[in-house]
């Protein structure tokens, strides 16, 4: 069995719906402020908007975990979610610029509440769209984290050729900006158009049983796969096996609760039926090629250790994707202007947009450079912990240039948005990968998604206050003598 590389296109399309709705509107944030009446304190009230509807995934995370008897199929429940995405992102291009007064004072309510559906979307797709990619072959979670990162991509790509960002500077220092090349209904139309290409990928995506293929295979083999706990355990030779346990569970129909109430059997099977000295030749076996598949990026018959993540592995893989999730869309996002501004407009547009070209392109690193080791991750965890707190440092320090100098400067603000921006991509699909292992795959890719959400909650939290109600932070003149 190898990857088809329609699928994983298909699962990169699917993947970059994740949070473009946000991204798109963030991206239009010059336009929107300049036309409705809450001007500069809008990004306040939209950033509000989003942190009340990660109560959504809050509240389906109880039920899913907490109540045994909540399920839902996920399929139609994501193409539900993906249909009301495409008809926020029709909404916003229609009525992006209606407002009417609201106790007394001018607000935008349809930009908030269409903006909330779009958020409701984004959010649940940490906890539902991670999770069912449990169900495919491994190498097509990171397409999945590739279509993430195009989710921020193209906004951006499409904010710069609408001309969002430019401006001339008159004789009094004041700045003019130029009207767009095309107006903020086409730029959302235009993403109305992506959201709709992402729907029927998906919906390709489940009608093509592409989520069932890596199980059938597994099924026609008679080999067990401990990616996704869709059998029962391995049979040690052939008269040991019986058609009748090969029955896989249906993922889709039973939910996550079902394979948290068989990991207990299939753990106790694996120990009754795989005597100790075969599981530590397995483990030889293993070792001894692991390096060769790693080289390939789809292989027919995926070994992994069932314990490798496990207690203190588990928690630390959970704690550092909170932690670079906090850090990749809650911090950096709320100072990136602070520490790229000072410099020039092109020098935070050239940081932005090529730090969106990195993500997607660093979620491709793992199928040639795959790290397991913890100490190591550790390592590159505190890394780009230094690169972000690098960024901070140079936010802080605006409306004033680090060295004095504007070149220097810009060179140092560009490159440490892009050294982050890898190893935050980098460092998210591996620690992802790694909790895909073992039995409880979906169920362990479900709280991955629900600490990438946590992390980004987290971050977005505390850099709200600092920014908005502190003022730690200096914004630079748009019109400034250059100096060098």
């Amino acid at each position: 069995m190898g990857c088809s590389p329609t699928t994983f296109i298909l699962v990169a399309l699917f993947g970059s719906s994740s949070w473009m709705g946000t991204n798109s509107v963030w991206m239009q944030l010059p336009l929107l402020t300049s036309e409705l009446p809450e001007h500069w304190n809008l990004p306040s009230y939209l950033a509000g908007v989003v942190q009340i509807a990660c109560i959504v995934p809050l509240i389906y995370t109880i039920l899913h975990k907490g109540v045994k008897s909540f399920t839902i199929p996920t399929p139609p429940l994501i193409i539900a979610l993906l249909s009301l995405a495409c008809c926020c992102q029709l909404g916003l291009a229609f009525f992006w610029n209606n407002y009417s007064n609201v106790f007394g004072a001018a607000r935008s309510w349809p930009l908030y509440s269409l903006l909330f559906g779009l958020a409701i979307v984004n959010a649940m797709s940490n906890v539902l769209f991670m999770p069912f990619m449990a169900q495919f072959h491994p190498a097509y979670l990171n397409a999945y984290f590739v279509g993430m990162g195009l989710s921020s991509l193209m906004p951006s790509l499409l904010s710069l050729a609408q001309g969002t960002s430019k401006f001339k500077c008159d004789d009094d220092g004041v700045a003019e900006r130029f009207p767009p090349n095309f107006s903020v209904s086409i730029f959302f139309f235009i993403i109305f158009t992506f959201t709709c290409v992402a729907l029927a990928a998906f919906i390709i995506l489940y009608r093509s049983g592409a989520h069932t293929h890596a199980e059938n295979s597994r099924k026609n083999r008679k080999e067990p796969n401990e990616g996704t706990p869709l059998k029962k355990s391995q049979k040690t030779s052939p008269e040991d096996i019986d058609d009748d346990d090969e029955t896989p569970i249906n993922l889709h129909e039973t939910g996550a609760t079902a394979i948290d109430a068989i990991v207990s059997e299939l753990d106790e099977s694996y120990r009754e039926v795989v005597p100790q000295n075969s599981v530590s030749k397995n483990e030889k076996l293993e070792e001894e090629t692991d390096e060769n598949e790693r080289s390939s990026i789809c292989h027919d018959t995926e070994l992994h250790q069932i314990d490798y993540i496990t207690g203190v592995k588990f928690t630390f893989l959970l704690f550092t994707t909170a932690l670079v999730n906090a850090q990749m869309n809650g911090i950096i996002t709320s100072v990136q202007s602070y520490a790229a501004l000072p410099y020039s407009q092109a020098t935070y547009h050239f940081a932005v947009t090529l730090s969106n070209v990195v993500s997607p392109l660093s979620s491709f690193l793992p199928f040639f450079v795959s790290v397991r080791s913890i100490p190591v991750l550790a390592v590159l965890t505190a890394c780009s912990s230094a690169m972000t707190a690098f960024i901070v440092y140079l936010a802080a320090l605006s409306p004033n240039l680090i060295f004095g100098s504007v070149a220097i400067g810009s060179a140092l603000s560009i490159g440490g948005s892009l050294i982050a921006a890898g190893l935050h991509s980098y460092l998210r699909v591996v620690f992802a990968s790694l909790l895909r292992e073992g039995h409880q795959s979906e169920s362990r890719l479900f709280w991955c998604g629900v600490f990438i959400q946590i992390g980004s909650f987290v971050g977005s939290a505390v850099m709200f206050p600092l920014v908005n109600i502190a003022h730690l932070f200096t914004s630079a003149p748009q019109c400034r003598p250059i100096i060098s």
